[in-house]
């Protein structure tokens, strides 16, 4: 049962909350440092250090720099070894899963092929590579910390609900994070894959205003204003902007959705070819690329002029086509944005890390 009012054990929990995810973002800090960013007193932060070091969550060592004449400075870390998360991409694209210390270091990475059909498919194919790397973990000697699942489709994460997932038509509402928490016995997060990616890049590098546009068989978009994700609800959708009145029929059941013209699947539907085909010789099929490229130019635009952020991350693997790329970007050519092109933003990464700070609310004091 949730605890209805503030006692004594929840300020505790949240004091430690606090504290484990300064040193997470820092990557390296002090307890002066954390002290003087929280206002805690010097005995609460060093009282919640110590318990962070007994637990084998952070280490505590003697920094190169030194400090004052005569001072040792010590510095704290999160732990690079004995304690992991593990993030799990589920995506028609293909399903991911990658294990990340709790030093932000990816230890390992398993795919595999996505080829479920039904609800209970999926979620059995991404229970068996989950599964995988639990037993990489167990097999290592490395505890696990939490689990972070990236989600194609419609989901809430808030409550942990998958309300659809793209052409699985038997697809019901499901709490996947109550399943994954209950079969593996593990703190779980979930997010919609999009969001997980922007979360990753914020955390490795400066994405505080940034506008993540992930393009595969589907589209989807995260933003990231002043440093905090705009899209809590898990439905800034915008690959299901409407592009063509009464057009195509998408993914999603709707007609005329931005996807079912700009997506990578669109462009070899319109060729009828296979993405082998496409990707081997994209030159064949300039011309089903560029019109692709038209119908994102226009969406990217209206985009940037709502959101305003300073920079643009496009993913996947449409960003691997270059005369799609240059069509899309074309409106945007005289704006001051940083552009970045980048195929392999992780999503399961980002699951990871943002699993390990919600995580932390489930420590025992």
């Amino acid at each position: 049962m949730a605890e209805k009012y503030i006692t004594q054990s929840r300020l505790k929990k949240n004091t430690l909350a606090d504290i484990f995810i300064i040193i997470l973002n820092k990557k390296q800090t002090t307890r002066r440092e954390i002290e003087y960013e929280t206002g805690f007193s010097w005995g609460t932060v060093s009282s919640n250090v110590a318990f962070l070091i007994e637990k084998g969550y952070i280490i505590e060592e003697k920094s190169e720099q030194g400090g004052n004449v005569g001072r040792s400075t010590y510095v704290l870390k999160p732990a690079s070894d004995g304690i992991a998360s593990i993030g799990l991409d589920i995506n028609r694209s293909g399903l991911s899963c990658e294990i990340v210390a709790l030093d932000s270091a990816l230890k390992k990475k398993f795919e595999a092929p996505f080829n479920a059909n039904t609800q209970s498919e999926v979620i059995k194919q991404a229970e068996e590579l989950c599964q995988m790397a639990i037993d990489f973990c167990k097999n290592n000697n490395q505890k696990i910390f939490s689990l972070g699942i990236a989600m194609q489709g419609t989901v809430n994460g808030r409550f942990g609900i998958s309300f659809k997932f793209p052409k699985i038509h038997d697809w019901q509402p499901y709490n996947i994070k109550d399943h994954f928490a209950q079969k593996f016995d593990i703190p779980v997060y979930l997010g919609h894959d999009p969001k997980c990616m922007l979360l990753g890049e914020m955390f490795l590098q400066k994405a505080d205003n940034c506008m993540l546009v992930r393009i595969d068989n589907g589209i989807g978009m995260a933003v990231s204003l002043d440093g905090k994700i705009l899209d809590d609800t898990e439905r800034l959708e915008l690959g299901h902007t409407v592009s063509v009145p009464n057009g195509k029929k998408c993914s999603c059941g709707k007609l005329g959705c931005l996807e079912a013209y700009a997506s990578v699947y669109a462009i070899s539907e319109s060729a009828n070819i296979t993405q082998e085909e496409l990707f081997s010789s994209p030159e064949k099929y300039e011309k089903e690329i560029i019109s692709a490229g038209e119908y994102m130019s226009l969406a990217l635009y209206n985009a940037y002029i709502m959101f305003r952020p300073q920079k643009i991350i496009l993913t996947r693997k449409g960003a691997c086509l270059e005369k799609y790329l240059e069509k899309a970007l074309s409106l945007l050519k005289n704006e001051e944005i940083e552009i970045s092109v980048k195929a392999d933003v992780s999503a399961a990464y980002g699951a990871a890390v943002e699993s390990m700070k919600s995580a932390v609310k489930a420590f025992v004091i």
